[in-house]
C-alpha cells in the first residue's frame, strides 16, 4: 500500500471514491450524493490542490485509490492551533486490513512537521463504532455529542466530537 498527499491527476479517481462513500454511507458525511455528483472535473481539480491548510492523503493499492481522508487547518489566527480530520473514507473491500490505520498514523506524521498545529478533531457518526475504536486506540478522546447533527431522509444522526492533542 501506497500513501501520498493527492493532486489535481488523483481527480477522476478520488471522485469515484467519494461519491462512493456519500452514496453507499450517506449518514457518514456532511455533504451529499447529490450535491457533489455535479462537480466538474475543474472543480475537483481544484478541491484537490494542496495547499499549506489543506490536502488529502489517499491510500493506493497498486494505482488503484482506496482510501481518502482530507486535512483542513483553521486560518483564523485565534483558530489556527487546530486542525480537522474529515471525509475519511476506505472503500469496503478493503477494510479491516489497518488502510484507516495507516492512513491515520501517516497523516499524524505529516502534521508533526506543521508548525503552531496543537489539536487534530474530527466527528463520526454516533454508530460508527469500528471507526470510534480506530480513533481510541490512535490517542483521540471524545469531548462532545452534537444531537441531531444530521438529518437524512428525515431521520436525525448524532455525531461524537473526538480531539487528539499533538
Amino acid at each position: 500500500m501506497n500513501i501520498r498527499i493527492l493532486g489535481y491527476k488523483d481527480a477522476e479517481q478520488y471522485h469515484k471514491v467519494r461519491l462512493h462513500g456519500l452514496l453507499n454511507y450517506p449518514t457518514f458525511f456532511s455533504s451529499s450524493y447529490e450535491h457533489e455528483n455535479n462537480y466538474t472535473v475543474p472543480e475537483i481539480e481544484q478541491r484537490l490542490r494542496p495547499q499549506a491548510d489543506k490536502f488529502t492523503l489517499g491510500a493506493f493499492k497498486e494505482s488503484q485509490l482506496i482510501a481518502i481522508a482530507t486535512f483542513k487547518r483553521e486560518t483564523n489566527a485565534k483558530l489556527n492551533h487546530k486542525g480537522f480530520l474529515v471525509g475519511m473514507y476506505v472503500m469496503p473491500e478493503e477494510r479491516e486490513k489497518g488502510v484507516a490505520r495507516a492512513l491515520v498514523e501517516e497523516l499524524l506524521r505529516l502534521l508533526r512537521e506543521n508548525e503552531g498545529l496543537e489539536q487534530l478533531h474530527l466527528t463520526v457518526e454516533s454508530t460508527n463504532e469500528r471507526a470510534i475504536a480506530l480513533y481510541e486506540s490512535l490517542g483521540f478522546k471524545q469531548y462532545a455529542l452534537e444531537r441531531h447533527a444530521l438529518k437524512v431522509d428525515g431521520n436525525y444522526y448524532d455525531e461524537v466530537w473526538m480531539v487528539k492533542e499533538l
